[in-house]
């Protein structure tokens, strides 16, 4: 509408604009297929470029046997003060230095066909690239190789980590994998001071994250030596205005990702598979929506939806083989979860966690949200196994739930509300096809 109201207003200047952007797309066309054809060298010299071999030392080795990190951050640092892109030519790239490169404000990395390799002799956390209280940095390309199966578990070392009060990230076409913490981590300082304006795009993150332990199994729990922000190929705390699109969150050693107290974020045509724990993870969150996501063979749930998060939702998105439900939604508040396709869930043999969505009360919550309130589950399709006691479970203490056009298949069809419980409150069940609907009643 407000384009719209625009062109209404000043259709001359609305005339002009269009031009410039229509012109202005061509160009971006024209520098990605460059890009893309010829990777950096399209754009690696000229006035607003800087080569980071021009800071390496005569006869400097392409194999990454030998370490160049000062130098490495002298160009970092000379490009951001000259407001120049700095660009990594092919070759293997040794960090040795847990602490990893610094990122300065205003940086915007070339890096497509460099790879940035991790000493197998670090043995203390840290990361490739870091930044704190930094705006407009940029990631392009590249790929950061961790060697976590020469590190101990107590050792977590991340690929790109962003700390403080910083905005306008960008992180695209990068490869990241077999990392001790997550791939890409941001950690804003709390709710008035949030990371803001972040989009992650077409990244593979693969076997990275600490290593979580199942809760079926002796010593369930992270292992000793790394804390929760460990967690999550993609970890966001405290980030507003957040994308992360087109990427594939491999094999995770505890969840594919962890979104914290983040506000209005998309996450959108993702793939999640293969992790140890959790799938898609959010916690205490606020106008954070799901779409168009595959989220398979996680090892724990599917997805989580808990602690108080506010008008999230899951919409169109394919969540099968998990080792627990597809979806554990408890005490968040009016969520929305349509048009998904829940296949095969709860795989292992762990009582009630057996279902495909769990809806209840949490037995720890620090949000401190009295239930689960406000739900619509509507017009998705569940497909059963024999091995699972109930599809969907509704348990203390949840309050205005509405489970309706739902499509059931498989060799369990049950929809249990325990309506005998004074804390489960207006639950409607109503044209659900082939669903089974189970109460336990309400007391006379």
């Amino acid at each position: 509408m407000e384009s719209m109201r625009g062109q209404l207003l000043f259709p001359a200047q609305a005339g002009h604009r269009a031009v410039h952007l229509a012109a202005a797309g061509v160009l971006c066309v024209l520098f990605w297929v460059a890009v893309g054809l010829a990777g950096e060298q399209a754009v690696s010299r000229g006035p607003g470029v800087l080569q980071v071999t021009d800071f390496l030392p005569a006869g400097y080795v392409v194999d990454g046997s030998v370490s160049y990190q000062a130098a490495i951050q002298k160009a970092l640092d000379v490009a951001a003060q000259t407001r120049r892109a700095l660009v990594f030519p092919p070759m293997v790239y040794r960090l040795d230095d847990p602490t990893g490169l610094r990122v300065p404000s205003g940086s915007t990395l070339l890096m497509h066909g460099a790879v940035f390799r991790l000493s197998e002799r670090i043995r203390q956390d840290g990361q490739a690239f870091c930044a704190q209280d930094v705006t407009d940095v940029t990631f392009l390309g590249g790929e950061v190789a961790g060697q976590r199966h020469r590190w101990p578990d107590s050792v977590n070392v991340a690929g790109i980590r962003i700390k403080g009060r910083s905005a306008r990230i960008r992180v695209r076409d990068m490869y990241l994998h077999d990392l001790s913490s997550n791939g890409i981590g941001l950690f804003g300082p709390g709710e008035h001071e949030m990371i803001e304006d972040v989009w992650v795009e077409n990244v593979l993150i693969r076997n990275c994250c600490n290593k979580y332990i199942d809760y079926l199994e002796p010593g369930m729990g992270p292992v000793k030596g790394s804390v929760r922000e460990d967690q999550g190929g993609v970890a966001f705390y405290f980030v507003r205005n957040f994308v992360v699109r087109g990427c594939s969150l491999e094999d995770s050693r505890s969840d594919g990702t962890h979104f914290y107290r983040c506000h209005e974020g998309r996450f959108v045509d993702n793939k999640v598979s293969g992790s140890q724990m959790g799938g898609y993870f959010i916690e205490t969150c606020q106008y954070v929506l799901a779409a168009n996501n595959l989220i398979r063979a996680n090892g724990s749930r599917g997805v989580t939806i808990e602690r108080g998060s506010r008008y999230c939702n899951l919409v169109n998105n394919v969540i099968e083989g998990s080792g627990r439900e597809g979806l554990w939604a408890p005490e968040s508040i009016g969520l929305v979860v349509t048009g998904n396709i829940f296949r095969h869930n709860g795989r292992k043999d762990h009582g009630q966690l057996d279902g495909e969505i769990m809806i209840n009360k949490s037995r720890h919550d620090p949000s401190n949200t009295p239930r689960a309130e406000n739900y619509r589950v509507a017009d998705n399709l569940f497909i059963t196994t024999a091995s699972q006691d109930a599809v969907i479970r509704v348990l203390p203490k949840a309050a205005d739930i509405v489970i309706e056009n739902n499509t059931f298949r498989g060799d369990c069809r049950k929809v249990f509300v325990d309506r005998q419980s004074p804390d489960v409150r207006s639950v409607v069940v109503r044209a659900n096809d082939g669903a089974e609907l189970v109460e336990r009643a309400a007391p006379r």
